[in-house]
């Protein structure tokens, strides 16, 4: 499922003014609200200047793999007991264990997906209110003016599932299936993170699995503004596919009597489990979630609208319609 400490205006270019304006501030200020966001983040060491994004992309569909082997499982827990709280990660008696929450991403299996949309970036705080201001969308939870979360340029959070379903649908869109996502984040299954395979902790916004799970490694330590990793983008130039918030899609989540959260049979254009008692399926991992959750397989599931969770649209096409 951060902020910097600079504020306002161009930074000093000298390394080390440009070390100082992305060092971490102190969280007790981030917690009472005190601090706003950075529009720059540091990728691979580097400080890469966040660029004008919107719209959407078109992706073709096609046929992929879609869920992890055991194999992969074993990886992704591997991963998960690099963390602070990584004794954990295999505790299945804990209630905080990532262990069930990893084995729901079986089994793998051969997915079929019709040509769609998806929108580049996750709704943002600016747009969703438009939607808000003609009552067809609900207002967010968070208060008005909270600078960790009411930000223009920040991912909306603090939304139902039914908010994100009403604002997709004022745009003539719906939110995308499991399957579309998770097409879209890995591209067509071949990767582990949306942007390749390489576990790298500077190309999102992410948080630990920790007793304390903000992070400001990446120079934030909580939202970040909508596309601030553009080299964390995925080919096909989707932004935050992992990291900032994590993102409600369309299906319900359930496991079987085995644990695991896919069937084992082939499936066209699949839209989820008729029931699910843990709620809606939250996919890409939060600036509260460690790296191993930021996997394009990993997966979650809420019932409430939470500090973590975002969303963004995806868009049916006719399949004889040109690609963009």
């Amino acid at each position: 499922m951060a902020t910097s400490c600079h504020e306002g205006g161009e930074p000093d270019a000298s390394p080390s003014r440009l070390a100082l304006s992305h060092r971490p501030q102190r969280v007790a200020r981030f917690q009472l609200g005190f601090e706003r966001g950075d529009s720059r983040a540091p990728a691979n060491g580097v400080v890469a200047l966040r660029p004008a994004v919107e719209g959407r992309v078109r992706l073709p569909g096609g046929r992929f793999v879609m869920g992890s082997t055991p194999k992969e499982m074993v990886r992704a827990v591997a991963m998960c007991a690099r963390e602070a709280l990584g004794a954990d990660c295999e505790d299945s008696s804990r209630a905080w264990s990532p262990a069930p929450v990893i084995r729901a991403e079986g089994h793998a299996h051969e997915v079929t997906l019709s040509p769609f949309e998806i929108d580049r970036t996750e709704v943002t705080v600016r747009a969703y209110r438009q939607c808000e201001e003609i009552g067809v969308c609900p207002p967010p939870s968070f208060a008005r003016g909270d600078a960790r979360y009411d930000r223009p340029d920040f991912p909306v959070t603090h939304v139902r599932w039914d908010d994100a379903v009403a604002y997709c649908t004022w745009l003539g869109g719906r939110l995308p299936t499991e399957a579309e996502w998770d097409f879209a984040a890995s591209g067509g299954g071949k990767h582990v993170f949306p942007w390749g395979d390489l576990e790298n902790g500077h190309l999102a916004n992410h948080g630990a699995f920790a007793v304390d799970p903000t992070d400001g490694s990446d120079g934030f330590l909580g939202l970040a503004p909508a596309g601030s990793f553009p080299d964390g983008a995925t080919s096909t130039g989707l932004y935050d596919m992992a990291g900032n918030a994590a993102e409600w899609v369309h299906d319900l989540y359930d496991r079987d009597a085995d644990g695991f959260g896919y069937p084992r049979s082939r499936e066209t254009d699949p839209t989820g489990p008729s029931q699910g008692g843990d709620g809606h399926v939250v996919r890409g991992g939060s600036y509260r979630d460690g790296l191993f959750m930021l996997r394009t397989a990993a997966r979650n599931a809420s019932v409430l609208a939470t500090r973590e969770i975002g969303f963004r649209c995806a868009y049916s096409v006719a399949a004889s319609a040109p690609l963009n």
